[in-house]
């Protein structure tokens, strides 16, 4: 079974996109259009090796749905994907624990570059 990045963005502009940077990796994408979708593909069983995650979401916000991937999947690496960079915002994403924050749209070279440092499973992307 192949290792798994799970992207998580209401957009779908902006999964393609990240499919679109990641495409060329060993790792199957698995795609959730929501901090709901995410948590329920998690409970269900999937363990991706890093989680890149939206922050302005309908629905459940993905400050929440890092909030709950934390209580719940606590080694998982989850990359914020957002247009938001305002400082406070950095502050509490980092404080609930994600592993990096990125700015939309995401360069290439970022995403790659978070993937290689921040998969869970410790192994070089």
């Amino acid at each position: 079974m192949s290792a798994k990045i799970l992207i998580v963005d209401d957009s779908i502009v902006a999964r393609m996109s990240l499919k679109s940077i990641l495409k060329d990796t060993e790792l199957a994408i698995v795609e959730a259009s929501s901090g709901e979708a995410a948590l329920e593909l998690l409970a269900g069983g999937l363990n991706p090796v890093i989680v890149f995650l939206d922050l302005t979401m309908a629905g459940m916000g993905g400050i929440e749905a890092l909030r709950a991937i934390k209580a719940s999947h606590p080694g998982l690496s989850v990359v914020i994907v957002t247009a938001d960079i305002q400082t406070r915002t950095i502050e509490s994403v980092t404080a609930l624990g994600c592993a990096a924050v990125v700015r939309k749209p995401p360069a290439k070279v970022e995403i790659l570059n978070a993937l290689a440092r921040f998969r869970s499973d410790g192994r070089p992307a």
